[in-house]
């Protein structure tokens, strides 16, 4: 079984947690999702402050339970990853791997580590410029085509941009 990368933009933080809940009540884990936002527009997304430490991570994580909670606790334990062009809260492993392989430097920037993590160039450059402007990316590695489907199901239905799959 292959996975399958399926991703979308989010305007507000109401409409990408909504997602993320919906992605949850189906079955996706937080292993599963990868969260990408400006550092700016991170804290009032995820209820995560820019001096929280690792430790207290886990206490963010904690209160607010599920996905989302892990997604919190993890953002406060990474911090910013730093991405030419770009300062960028990022979580996940699809993302976070790309960025760390310095595929992003390679390619350059944002869009070269969304490149490398199987989004399209096109689309990847949409996303770069959602992101700068304070979008949140939320990109789900399906196991299968079925996962996908109901991925790109629940962003259909929410208040999702640009969604590719």
């Amino acid at each position: 079984m292959m996975s399958k990368t399926v991703s979308a933009t989010f305007k507000t933080t109401v409409a990408a947690r909504q997602a993320i809940f919906e992605l949850e009540a189906a079955g996706f884990t937080e292993k599963q999702l990868s969260v990408v936002a400006a550092d700016g527009s991170i804290g009032k997304s995820f209820n995560v402050e820019r001096e929280t430490k690792a430790a207290e991570g886990g206490a963010v994580g904690g209160v607010a339970g599920g996905v989302i909670g892990a997604i919190a606790a993890g953002l406060a334990a990474v911090g910013s990853v730093v991405i030419p062009g770009v300062n960028l809260v990022v979580y996940g492993t699809l993302v976070a791997a790309a960025a760390g392989a310095g595929v992003g430097a390679a390619a350059g920037g944002l869009t070269g580590a969304l490149i490398g993590a199987g989004i399209p160039e096109f689309v990847a450059k949409r996303y770069e410029d959602e992101i700068k402007d304070g979008a949140i990316l939320v990109v789900v590695d399906a196991k299968d085509s079925d996962q996908a489907k109901r991925a790109k199901e629940i962003f259909d239905r929410g208040d999702a941009h640009n969604i590719a799959a």
